[in-house]
């Protein structure tokens, strides 16, 4: 496991070069309100966009991380073991506005650039643990109810069958078929992976929205593919309705933390 995230630590790297001064840390640490920082602790509050946010992950063990992330209040606990690959979320039945979605992937972005500029892209899996399940909970589809659920991820990685695959890497510029339901039945459209049918629905089958900047690596899964194309067909701007994607959305949690892990990158 610890080679899986040198790997990650690699690729992030790469994403960017910030040169590294004890005034730009000192500045970074301020803008995530960092207040805890050490291989098992990662821990801070800050104001985004008028939003009040605060973050609390722990390791419990060298493969099982907790995270607190809460919002203006609304609360979102996650468990996360990376040995069997499983995931409890339990949102409290909370729904967040897209303002307060776009306020995490903000945070997110700090907290990336604040990793690049005093580590030199060297993530822990604490860090990451924060960042992977940010950027998935702030992809959510528009009135997205946080309930209380776990995930196991099955050991699937290389055949396209039927929802739920798993984690079943895909590779840009092949097609796969997005299968999905919505309130007018159940779908299965072939789509090439990487296109851009519209605007703000580039990159298909990355797991995060479009094809903006994320500031670790993101995985490229049938079920991210399956949730982006219900989103796109139900016309909807980051992400469709609950009634219509919200289980394609469900289904996708295991790829976007566990996905990179088992080399499912583009």
């Amino acid at each position: 496991m610890k080679n899986y995230f040198k790997v990650i630590a690699i690729l992030l790297c790469a994403i960017a070069c910030v040169q590294c001064t004890d005034e730009n840390i000192s500045t970074k640490a301020s803008e995530i309100g960092l207040e805890l920082q050490n291989e098992n602790n990662f821990v801070g509050k800050l104001m985004v966009n008028n939003h009040n946010i605060s973050y609390v992950v722990n390791a419990s063990s060298e493969l099982n991380f907790t995270l607190s992330l809460e919002i203006d209040k609304n609360l979102i606990d996650v468990s996360i073991n990376y040995e069997n690959e499983s995931i409890a979320i339990n949102g409290y039945d909370n729904v967040l506005s897209e303002n307060q979605k776009e306020a995490l992937l903000k945070m997110g972005q700090l907290i990336s650039e604040y990793i690049l500029s005093t580590k030199d892209g060297d993530i822990s899996m604490t860090e990451y643990t924060l960042l992977s399940m940010t950027e998935y909970l702030a992809k959510s589809p528009d009135n997205y109810i946080y309930a209380k659920r776990n995930i196991i991820s099955s050991n699937n990685t290389n055949t396209l069958k039927s929802r739920n695959e798993g984690i079943t890497c895909i590779r840009k510029n092949t097609y796969v078929n997005a299968e999905y339901d919505d309130s007018r039945g159940n779908h299965r459209d072939r789509v090439k992976v990487g296109s851009k049918p519209r605007n703000n629905y580039g990159c298909m089958g990355r797991c995060g929205g479009d094809c903006g900047r994320w500031w670790i690596p993101s995985a490229w899964t049938k079920d991210c593919m399956d949730h982006d194309q219900c989103s796109n067909i139900n016309n909807a701007s980051g992400g469709s309705s609950d009634r219509n994607c919200g289980d394609e959305f469900n289904e996708a949690a295991d790829d976007y933390v566990f996905g990179v892990i088992r080399g499912c990158r583009g």
